[in-house]
């Protein structure tokens, strides 16, 4: 009887290095990696799996933080009863008396930063180019947008929110006395104020520099280019811990 053994070869290709051939009695029986490249698999997989955990522990540790963060509030409305007054400028001085005004302002706010505003403005002035100054009704409507900053400290429990926006809408202006038609013009406007607040109280100061068209309500003058100012200033009382 022939003594059949087993052996192990080792073969050094330059495709696969390091690779063991076992064969039994001169015949082929299978391939398995050496040693020396087991070890670099385990190696290998070993930085695998750490990279996998410290992706993994990376990913855990921004959960907290962004359970920390806080969250953005609601969107909601702002509504303002303001007075204020309308003073003109350059050429529309000559045409119209400095008014005192009422204003209602109604704001949507979808996040902190940023509001579309809705202003309805009565000013109660006076026709200078009609013998008399008759009572002039000036009437405003129209809709902006607003770019709003963060609450700043001011002192105290005061704060202050600043913000600038832009608009634009109509305005007609009526004689009730007198019996002439209501004219009515676009306009546009720029505006600057700030929200200051203390606890519940919001006080909203503005300001809004208004370019319009304006056609005088007697004779026929045609219609030109006009600037005023408008001042603003309203209250709200908004819920505890908002």
């Amino acid at each position: 009887m022939k003594l059949r053994t087993a052996y192990t070869i080792v073969c050094e290709m330059k495709s696969h290095p390091n690779v063991e051939i076992t064969m039994f009695n001169g015949l082929f029986i299978s391939i398995t990696p050496s040693p020396t490249v087991r070890v670099r698999c385990q190696g290998f997989m070993r930085t695998v799996f750490g990279a996998i955990g410290a992706v993994a522990m990376l990913l855990a540790s921004t959960r907290p933080a962004e359970a920390q963060s806080p969250p953005q509030p609601p969107a909601g409305w702002e509504f303002y009863v303001s007075g204020g007054w309308l003073l003109p400028t350059g050429a529309q001085r000559a045409s119209i008396k400095r008014a005192d005004l009422t204003a209602v302002v109604v704001s949507y706010v979808p996040r902190p930063s940023f509001a579309i505003t809705s202003t309805f403005e009565w000013a109660r002035s006076h026709d200078l180019a009609i013998a008399g100054e008759p009572k002039l009704d000036v009437f405003i409507c129209d809709v902006g947008a607003e770019a709003r900053g963060n609450q700043m400290p001011l002192g105290g429990a005061w704060k202050v929110a600043p913000f600038v926006g832009i608009g634009g809408g109509a305005r007609s202006y009526n004689i009730p006395k007198l019996p002439v038609d209501p004219t009515y013009n676009l306009a546009a406007y720029g505006s600057v104020g700030g929200e200051f607040s203390i606890h519940r109280v919001h006080l909203r100061l503005e300001v809004r520099d208004y370019v319009s068209s304006f056609k005088p309500l007697a004779g026929g003058a045609k219609a030109a280019t006009r600037n005023d100012v408008v001042v603003m200033l309203g209250l709200r009382f908004v819920k505890k811990g908002a």
